[in-house]
């Protein structure tokens, strides 16, 4: 690692909202089931691996396919806190993440999923706060669509 690896040169906050069409303990179940095929939600399919699964907390490795250059790998640690939050603290090559998750529920079906965000750069090249936020909220959207869709099918959460 370079000398000033320790420099941090910028620091996002940001804020994501969802309102979600299923109930909060489905929603909540769905979210945090961390598995080793979470990569199917994203555009880089990135691979984890779990290293510790408890009923509260959560320990796994984020890592490109070996054919990805260059080679990228991040380790999260997830405090689970079962019925409607969980916070992730996540680390790898150019940042460090925090990220807080609250559920708020809006009716039978019908749940708000509150995302607070702090990125902290450590290379001096990094997506401006606006488009990092943008990526964030258009992720979600994804795995709300997945989520509701999951649900409308009646298939289980997958907690």
């Amino acid at each position: 690692m370079p000398e000033d690896s320790r420099k941090v040169y910028a620091t996002h906050v940001g804020r994501v909202t969802k309102v979600i069409a299923a109930p909060i303990a489905y929603v909540y179940d769905w979210c945090t089931d961390y598995r080793a095929d979470d990569g199917q939600y994203s555009r880089s399919k990135p691979r984890f691996r779990v290293l510790e699964l408890r009923p509260d907390r959560v320990v796994r490795v984020r890592y490109s396919s070996p054919k990805t250059k260059p080679f990228a790998v991040a380790v999260e640690v997830v405090r689970l806190r079962p019925p409607n939050a969980w916070h992730l603290d996540q680390i790898d090559e150019s940042d460090f993440n925090s990220v807080d998750y609250k559920l708020t529920r809006l009716g039978p079906k019908k749940t708000r999923l509150s995302i607070t965000l702090v990125e902290r750069w450590m290379v001096p090249t990094y997506p401006a706060r606006s488009e990092w936020v943008r990526r964030a909220s258009t992720f979600w959207d994804g795995l709300a669509a997945a989520m509701e869709a999951s649900f409308r099918e009646g298939l289980p959460a997958r907690g």
